[in-house]
């Protein structure tokens, strides 16, 4: 009976141990995950270099689903490093559906900027702390605890929930999150955002660049303004001037 016990105890005790082990494992595996995400996050906020883009966008009011309004348009993207190091969008449109559009104001039911430098946002290292993260096979969710949204440096994150798709060597192929209504009007950020990556090379370095976004606010009375864009032909943007001969002075 006694060595019935002993041997009991012994296999209790293996696995104890190898769920400790799997555990930290896991553990492992998930630190290592962030800091790559959070590599990548940086790159796209500091170093991410000017570029431009064919946009193919869809803005639609929709009521209890059925369309009140709806604009499809072709735009050409630039995007460039403002001052402080902020990425800036210029858009300047040039086909609305299906006709050409001359230069003016363009006002669609709904836009949404903003999809490339801050894409990774949630994984930033500064922003980690805000989040609880958890590993799955090739994805990684992220949610923001209760009272989160109350510490001083949480408050611009809105409080999301969300997840990331990951390929084979943990990149992330596709993103989705979700602020509550009250945070996202506080911030101004969009209630829902859904996108996916493609590894992009500019100057000589591979970016995980928005290729697809989705966007989606939630109005009163049953209406949704829905907003999405594909990102085509992405390449590095050079402004370049010619100075002819003479005594002309260029400040």
């Amino acid at each position: 009976m006694g060595r019935g016990l002993e041997i009991g105890l012994l296999v209790a005790c293996s696995v104890v141990a190898q769920g400790q082990v799997a555990q930290k494992d896991q553990t492992a595996s998930l630190q290592a995950e962030l800091e790559q995400l959070g590599a990548q996050a940086q790159s796209l906020q500091n170093d991410l270099p000017s570029f431009t883009c064919k946009e193919t966008g869809l803005s639609q009011e929709l009521k209890k689903g059925k369309v009140k309004e709806q604009v499809r348009f072709v735009a050409d993207l630039r995007v460039e490093r403002a001052a402080g190091g902020r990425l800036d969008e210029q858009l300047e449109v040039t086909e609305v559906n299906g006709k050409p559009y001359p230069r003016g104001k363009f006002e669609p039911p709904f836009m949404v900027k903003g999809g490339f430098g801050e894409s990774l946002f949630f994984f930033l290292p500064g922003t980690q702390a805000c989040f609880q993260y958890s590993m799955g096979v090739g994805r990684i969710d992220f949610a923001s605890p209760p009272g989160t949204f109350d510490r001083p440096q949480c408050t611009n994150t809105g409080a999301p929930s969300g997840f990331a798709l990951l390929d084979q060597v943990g990149n992330a192929t596709h993103l989705e999150r979700r602020v509550d209504p009250e945070f996202a009007g506080q911030v101004h950020v969009v209630d829902f955002t859904a996108i996916d990556f493609v590894p992009t090379e500019l100057d000589g370095k591979v970016y995980p660049l928005t290729a697809k976004m989705v966007a989606d606010v939630p109005k009163e009375d049953g209406v949704t303004l829905h907003f999405e864009a594909m990102y085509t032909g992405c390449h590095l943007f050079k402004a370049t001037s010619r100075i002819l001969p003479g005594e002309t002075v260029v400040p």
